[in-house]
């Protein structure tokens, strides 16, 4: 029995996901197919990654470079992590570990808070 993984990238509603598999094939059966042993599905790819139950360091780093080319594994950027992306006007941020909806017009800042009270917005960047 041998394992085998594959990693890749998915656009959901504007919002890339990191996704994992793990496969366990028989080599000893002939024309056996290999049966998915887990998998996981998440915008970080760190925790994609502990969904699959996958831990390896050499393995992740492997598994990173197939899913995203362009990137080094562990360097923290913004686009390692996917924010939710809710219309051209509004997206969805954590600053100082809090939830904030951040959008480019204030008029629109008393609607929203009337409604989600616990979330600030702030201007756009």
């Amino acid at each position: 029995m041998e394992h085998y993984y594959t990693a890749y990238t998915k656009t959901i509603n504007n919002t890339p996901y990191y996704f994992v598999k793990k496969y366990s094939r028989y080599t000893e059966l002939q024309n056996m197919p290999a049966i998915l042993e887990s998998y996981g599905m998440h915008v970080d790819f760190n925790s994609a990654c502990d969904i699959a139950a996958i831990h390896d360091v050499e393995l992740k780093q492997q598994l990173f470079k197939e899913a995203a080319p362009g990137l080094v594994y562990g360097q923290r950027l913004s686009s390692t992590i996917a924010r939710p992306l809710l219309s051209k006007k509004l997206r969805i941020e954590r600053v100082d570990n809090k939830i904030s909806l951040v959008t480019k017009f204030s008029g629109i800042k008393k609607i929203i808070t009337a409604k989600i009270p616990n979330w600030r917005l702030l201007p756009h960047s």
